[in-house]
């Protein structure tokens, strides 16, 4: 199988190494130019270190990314953590088409941000489809799909980590079915569709008044951005790295946000139905610390509030 790679980062990396593993014939990368100062794009370096043709053009539309994948004579296109947009006359290119990785159970969380949404909803399981690329964004008929419990305590980044050799493995698995047109085309049910949007970067702010268990998913999911962020006294912004939730038997009557007691290793802060245990946390243009030396350092008080 002739393949032609449009991807970028870790996991383009790793997808290449899997292909190469099996012995395809990789006939070209294609990666995003890296910004003024930034280091090598990892599938850039490996590709260039097995001697591959790389690729990397200002726009997927130019004309002459077009001209390049042409020449390849690729069978498929795979695309591998893409954030450029692909227009359909370029996936077109390929004999028999192009086809990506997506970090979700589509059709829920199509769009760029799958993994933190599924980790700020709680839900218990996330997942990767390979899906065949059509005009519309992530919503081609599905190749193959995996689900994936997401564990309690991880974050978007670890969970990215986890889905992207999940995503290496069920792509090889797919265009194995590809050659030997064996693969089976789910279509995704338009009606249960959701988009995963972008967040900003105000969209990080910690609202207290909500249960335990829905801040220490907000926390884990907005890593490692815009990140979960308050201000102490309403001044101080303090970015919280990683918390611990207590869910109470009963509706405390605590207001949320104000500091409930402290130790030497960690401070709790009230909640809706509970308590937060602040255990890793960076104040403003301060480098990341632990709650110990926060609160060694800051001696932060019961009674003082966080907003």
């Amino acid at each position: 199988m002739r393949i032609a790679i449009i991807g970028q980062q870790d996991f383009g990396k790793a997808v290449l190494e899997a292909f190469l593993a099996r012995g395809d014939d990789v006939a070209g990368v294609f990666c995003a130019r890296e910004k003024e100062g930034a280091k090598a794009d990892p599938l850039k370096v490996a590709a260039q270190e097995k001697g591959l043709k790389v690729f990397q053009f200002p726009s997927l539309r130019d004309p002459e990314a077009h001209d390049a994948l042409r020449a390849l004579g690729a069978d498929v296109g795979i695309m591998a953590y893409v954030l450029q947009f692909a227009p359909d006359s370029l996936v077109r290119i390929p004999r028999k088409g192009t086809i990506q990785y997506h970090p979700s159970l589509l059709p829920k969380y199509r769009g760029p941000e799958p993994v933190a949404r599924a980790i700020l909803n709680g839900d218990p399981f996330a997942g990767v489809c390979i899906v065949k690329v059509v005009e519309k964004m992530d919503a081609g008929p599905m190749l193959g799909i995996t689900r994936v419990a997401v564990p309690p305590e991880s974050t978007t980044p670890e969970m990215e980590d986890l889905l992207a050799q999940v995503g290496a493995d069920l792509l090889v698995d797919v265009i194995t079915q590809v050659g030997d047109r064996k693969q089976v085309e789910i279509p995704q049910d338009e009606r249960e569709a959701t988009y995963a949007k972008k967040f900003e970067k105000n969209d990080g702010r910690i609202d207290w008044r909500k249960p335990a268990a829905k801040i220490q998913n907000f926390v884990r999911a907005l890593i490692p951005y815009p990140c979960a962020f308050t201000f102490l006294g309403g001044k101080q912004r303090v970015v919280i790295h990683k918390v611990k939730g207590t869910r109470y038997p009963s509706k405390p009557d605590h207001r949320p946000g104000s500091i409930l007691s402290v130790d030497k290793d960690s401070f709790k802060v009230a909640c809706a139905d509970g308590d937060m245990t602040i255990l890793e946390l960076q104040p403003e243009n301060k480098r990341r610390m632990s709650a110990a030396e926060f609160v060694n350092g800051y001696q932060p008080k019961p009674g003082q509030f966080f907003t």
